[in-house]
């Protein structure tokens, strides 16, 4: 138990240090690349590669503190200062206070979505502890056969573990804002009914040991209004899926710490798995809609930072908890879907800068906007400093009096060059890189238990190895990718709102041909150039040329299935949810693998099944929403002839949302099967 207080004082040395840590080697750094740069004089565009240089290697830099961070956290084996945990006497006591968990969905799988939230229930319900709890699904979904396979999903779900009235189910058909939107409608309907609200995303899965230790963390921390528990990836076969998961659950340990060591109670939100205090998010966090238009405007996406940053304005700490475990979400599939996701969150932060000097905000929540915002921009800066350095290379040899040869000898492999000083700094930098991933082995090498649930040593350090070899050709490709969608958002691109693929798919190579074709071309340009200028630049342009060059192949191979179950049965990259999968794991997967009955057409389906016609009729007394009347009339113009002109979607929605005309169609039906 830690009943220390949370106070600025507690965190200022520790953000001195990471921080200070960071500018000095930055610092250092800087003063290596000016000086390979002044070499033969200082240009105005090697004054500009070493501004750009300086403020990547920051970016680094702060990572690589921030896991050195986490390592120390981790190996101390004690909790951050400032929250109170409970005694074994109050663990044991049952919980005071009234917790709404709330799963948001877009047009997802309801097999999947309603297995979780089962599993989540009945590993709630084995604590004894379920009467502190509702369960709520809040459905965007806009297609129709999503909408209504929701519907029997869930009344399924409260037939088998009697839920009625403790989980409930709620779709609405105005998607303004998206999930913070739904989000705000819940919490003005039925908010204040609650003293807590757990976020979970609709591929979220948490323990309920877990849970029920989040909700008496914030009885006994009535200052914390958020506490955010780092989810796990889990529950993927492909490939790519299993890089991800291996590489979160060995690496992934020491970022949580980190961030959690120096950030303390002004931490950040990532939207899921995640406990708020009800009252004041109802008060101080209603999210504004940015002045203009998108990109920029409207509508907030990344609506988790925005919170955090709100609650903390409001005088309430936000904290990162990663010792709590249970927690777990999916990762995307594979590398292009993995892309579509940046695209969004992209946008999101992207928006954030507009947010950076809003009166009242806390400093750390400033930076969190500027870190969310750096995550993206960093990709186009390396790449804009590449591009400078080349150019200001090409700007010596064109205005200085040299030849090709005096020129070449300046550049990597030539006798000017000063090779140990950049060996020096690329040594430098790779350290930055590695060592928080070598640390992360370190603690689980240590531990000859833990690392045998990673497939034993021998096994887990090839893992990383193999994990290092195609992370570093991935590398350049996202560098394009998050270039692209940062100077297209500025460029006034606007994302669309669709679900994620969440299903392993084996990618088809034309569709990775096509998305990769500008990747391979601008590699192929890039090992010309090298060739012909700077030959003795290929060895150290070769990890990036070859992972533009094999982009399509990578991805094919690492989307496919086989290749991860491959991997898996010869114990290469494991995690230990694989070896010994937790209760609330099996329970979820046992559920998803019993399925159900598809829907194939929504309107039939409510029209043929008298079960789902009657629970939809219900629902939509519940919760009455006004159909789109040149929709519906149309629709029932289409009906009424005889239904020989099929609905469109739009259609078909008008007049799912329309009791009157459900009841007139069923009768019709009914009266001619009679």
């Amino acid at each position: 138990m830690n009943a220390q207080p949370y106070t600025p004082a507690l965190a200022r040395p520790r953000r001195v240090m990471v921080l200070g840590l960071a500018a000095l080697s930055t610092g250092f750094a800087s003063v290596e690349m000016h000086r390979l740069l002044a070499a033969h004089g200082t240009t105005v565009p090697e004054f500009f590669v070493l501004g750009l240089f300086a403020l990547c290697f920051a970016w680094i830099a702060l990572s690589f503190w921030s896991g050195v961070a986490g390592f120390l956290q981790l190996v101390s084996n004690q909790r951050v200062p400032g929250l109170r945990w409970p005694t074994e006497e109050e663990a044991g006591k049952p919980l005071t206070r009234r917790t709404a968990v709330v799963m948001p969905v877009y047009n997802e799988d309801p097999a999947a979505v309603f297995a979780h939230v089962q599993a989540t229930y009945e590993s709630i319900a084995a604590t004894g502890q379920l009467d502190a709890f509702d369960f709520y699904v809040l459905s965007d979904s806009t297609r129709a056969e999503s909408w209504v396979a929701e519907e029997l999903a869930w009344s399924e779900l409260c037939r088998r573990v009697g839920g009625q009235g403790r989980i409930f189910y709620r779709r609405r058909s105005d998607n303004t804002a998206k999930k913070a939107g739904n989000l705000a409608e819940f919490c003005e309907r039925w908010g204040r009914r609650y003293d807590f609200l757990l976020v979970l995303d609709a591929d979220s899965l948490m323990a309920g040991d877990s849970v029920v230790e989040m909700a008496r963390l914030m009885e006994l921390n009535p200052g914390a209004g958020i506490l955010q528990v780092p989810p796990q990836n889990v529950g993927r076969s492909t490939l790519f899926a299993r890089l991800q998961q291996f590489a979160g659950r060995v690496y992934g340990p020491i970022v949580a710490a980190g961030a959690a060591a120096w950030q303390l109670g002004d931490s950040n939100y990532w939207g899921h798995n995640a406990i708020l205090r009800m009252a004041p998010f109802i008060e101080h966090c209603g999210l504004p809609v940015l002045p203009g238009q998108q990109p920029f405007g409207g509508h907030i996406l990344s609506h988790d930072f925005v919170e955090a940053a709100l609650m903390r304005r409001a005088g309430y700490t936000v904290w990162l908890v990663p010792e709590l475990g249970g927690s777990y979400e999916q990762p995307p599939p594979d590398l292009l879907a993995y892309a579509q996701r940046d695209r969004r969150w992209c946008q999101g932060n992207l928006q954030h800068l507009g947010l950076v000097m809003a009166g009242g905000l806390h400093p750390m929540s400033r930076m969190h906007f500027l870190m969310g915002v750096m995550s993206y921009v960093a990709s186009p800066l390396w790449l804009i400093f590449l591009v400078a350095g080349l150019f200001a290379a090409l700007h010596e040899w064109f205005f200085a009096p040299a030849t090709l040869l005096e020129f070449q000898a300046t550049l990597p492999g030539g006798d000017a060059f000063d090779t140990v000083g950049a060996l020096r700094l690329m040594v430098l930098s790779l350290a930055l890189l590695w060592i928080p991933r070598l640390m992360g082995m370190g603690l689980i090498l240590a531990n000859r238990e833990e690392a045998a649930r990673l497939g034993g040593r021998f096994k887990l350090v090839l893992s990383v190895a193999l994990e290092g070899v195609v992370s570093t050709l991935m590398a350049p490709v996202m560098m394009l990718f998050q270039s692209h969608f940062v100077f297209g958002t500025l460029l006034g691109y606007k994302v669309n709102w669709s679900s994620q693929q969440r299903e392993d798919t084996d990618l088809p190579w034309s569709e990775a041909l096509r998305r990769h074709k500008w990747h391979m071309a601008i590699g192929a340009v890039l090992a010309a150039l090298t060739v012909a200028v700077a030959p003795g630049m290929l060895a150290w342009l070769s990890p990036v040329i070859l992972g533009l060059w094999l982009s399509p192949a990578i991805s094919v191979f690492t989307a496919r299935a086989s290749l991860g179950l491959w991997a898996q049965r010869r114990g290469l990259f494991l995690i230990p949810e694989e070896v010994q999968p937790p209760t609330v794991l099996v329970r979820a997967q046992e559920l998803a693998e019993e399925g159900m009955e598809p829907v194939d057409d929504a309107l039939d389906h409510v029209l043929t099944d008298p079960r789902a016609h009657a629970l939809h009729l219900a629902l939509l007394e519940a919760h009455p929403t006004g159909s789109v009347p040149v929709a519906l009339a149309s629709a029932r113009r289409k009906l009424l002839a005889g239904g020989v002109e099929p609905l469109s979607p739009q259609e078909k929605s008008a007049v799912l949302l329309d009791a009157r005309t459900l009841s007139e169609l069923r009768g019709r039906r009914l009266g001619v099967q009679a």
